[in-house]
């Protein structure tokens, strides 16, 4: 194994609040809440009916908040970890529910039920300290690697522990994007072995850092005719969770939207999806978001607009809650090729919108 940099001084800690052992339902329900208090139940967790959403700041902090359909309507966007929940009879209006308040899942009962238990069984462990969030294409071409870097760059700068993992094997790597091959640190070929648990803080510092974040990238593209790397995916749910316990913030470059993604996105509690503002990028984008389902990702709006379109009306189309805008900068083909990316992401435009989408990011929804 690569020996990683030494004498690197601790960052500060990003840490959220501790997440109490319980799920606050928002539902008169009967059926609901007897549905989702099973559900529960088998999470180990207990859940306490309520007829209003709580206020910020009240008993239910932190916890895990689903909404029943009723509930959901005409509520303002909301904060944290927010779920739709509901029946197949309202599937379709528990999709346009969770994109008008902002919720990060639907979750239609009872198929989604295996899943909603294991999701709020992994809110019972506060030592998962960082936010798991991945970073998505619709399509390929549309900048999501670029995104990632972009979103490291400007969280390191403001003082959160970052990790940006590249979760896309056939991208090319990150290392030669960012002018990072000579780095020292661990790639992923080096942890494919790896049995076990990961000690978070020796991981912290194996890594290759760049520009004040960490990074774990594959290594350089094999030759013609050679076999890529493989790390099992058991490997792949051992690092993120060690990385979450030990950064404030782990950024997953996961590429476009394919098969094969739900190891990387069982990991990751916020997801954003960059799509293309045009008739076929809207299209791709929303084939994209059925793809991920039950997951409801922020939309990245990736100029240009076409005439007539705004941000806005591209993340309504899809149903899904808008993240922000990014602009279209020039002369990215000559940054790439230059290991010049982060200096695009410099810009006041850029930085905006960088800013906006960590803010989203946050476990409290914007106060990190």
């Amino acid at each position: 194994m690569r020996k990683g940099q030494q004498g690197r001084p601790g960052p500060r800690r990003w840490t959220p609040a501790q997440a109490p052992p319980e799920v606050v339902l928002v539902a008169a329900s009967a059926r609901l809440q007897d549905e989702v208090a099973r559900i529960a139940a088998a999470a180990g967790l207990a859940v306490r009916a309520v007829e209003r959403v709580p206020e910020p700041g009240g008993a239910a902090e932190g916890a895990a908040v689903l909404l029943g359909g009723a509930a959901a309507a005409g509520l303002p966007r909301a904060a944290g970890d927010v779920i739709v929940v509901g029946f197949p009879e309202e599937s379709a209006r528990l999709w346009e529910l969770a994109a008008a308040v902002a919720a990060q899942r639907v979750a239609v009962l009872p198929d989604a039920a295996a899943w909603l238990a294991e999701y709020l069984g992994r809110n019972r462990h506060p030592d998962r300290a960082g936010v798991v969030a991945a970073v998505l294409g619709s399509s390929g071409g549309l900048g999501c690697t670029t995104l990632s870097c972009w979103l490291a760059a400007q969280a390191a700068a403001e003082g959160v522990p970052t990790l940006l993992v590249d979760g896309d094997v056939l991208g090319g790597g990150l290392d030669s994007l960012l002018g990072a091959d000579a780095v020292p640190g661990l790639r992923w070929p080096d942890l494919a072995g790896v049995k076990g648990s990961i000690n978070p803080g020796q991981l912290q510092a194996a890594l290759p850092v760049v520009e004040g974040f960490s990074l774990l990238p594959w290594a350089p593209s094999p030759e013609p005719g050679a076999a890529g790397a493989q790390v099992p995916g058991d490997v792949v749910r051992e690092v993120l969770s060690a990385a979450a316990a030990g950064f404030g913030l782990v950024l997953v470059d996961a590429g476009r939207v394919q098969p094969g993604l739900d190891g990387w996105l069982a990991q990751a509690g916020q997801t954003l999806l960059v799509t293309g503002a045009g008739e076929r990028g809207v299209r791709a984008a929303a084939a994209a978001a059925a793809a991920l389902d039950p997951v409801v990702p922020l939309a990245v709006v990736q100029g240009p607009l076409p005439a007539g379109m705004d941000e806005e009306l591209v993340a309504g189309r899809l149903h899904l809650p808008l993240g922000t805008y990014l602009p279209r900068v020039g002369g990215m083909a000559a940054a790439e090729l230059g290991g010049r990316l982060l200096d695009k992401g410099r810009t006041r435009a850029v930085r905006r919108r960088t800013r906006t989408l960590l803010g989203c990011l946050a476990p409290d929804g914007g106060q990190r």
